[in-house]
């Protein structure tokens, strides 16, 4: 099971990343051609919250059940000395939930506003922080020595 999940996790990251991108790409769009607030605007937006509220119910449960979570805080001692264990246990989720927690405040403050400037606005600050810090916190395995979760 917990195989699955990692896939399942590693996988979907993708999906994610399509719908944040795509939804700061057309609020960037937006917000140059002066246009109003389409309705393929806001499902980008509600795609990118759904894919990052589905890929955090994951990562949740690999973080409570897997061994690079809550299971390296619980029985390794000194694992803060370990770059790839503190990554896992502690920044990885810790960032990830901000970005997730930016992503639902972008989406709330942006559905509220009336003017379409502002909505635009509203994503792309919201949406765009958040793309930055989970490009950031993805175990990338070209970037990083301890490649992914696999």
């Amino acid at each position: 099971m917990i195989t699955g999940l990692n896939h399942l996790h590693s996988s979907f990251r993708y999906l994610v990343l399509l719908f944040i991108v795509l939804a700061v790409v057309d609020a960037i769009m937006g917000l140059s051609s002066g246009k109003s607030y389409k309705k393929s605007s806001k499902l980008f937006a509600l795609f990118g919250l759904i894919t990052s509220h589905i890929q955090l119910v994951v990562g949740l449960a690999l973080y409570f059940m897997g061994a690079k979570g809550m299971n390296v805080i619980m029985n390794v001692e000194g694992f803060m000395k370990s770059s790839e264990l503190r990554f896992y246990a502690i920044e990885h989720i810790t960032m990830m939930i901000i970005a997730i927690v930016l992503v639902t405040i972008g989406y709330s403050k942006a559905k509220r506003i009336e003017s379409s400037k502002k909505k635009y606005r509203t994503i792309l600050i919201f949406y765009g922080i958040a793309l930055v810090l989970i490009f950031a916190m993805i175990p990338w395995p070209f970037l990083r020595p301890f490649g992914s979760w696999m």
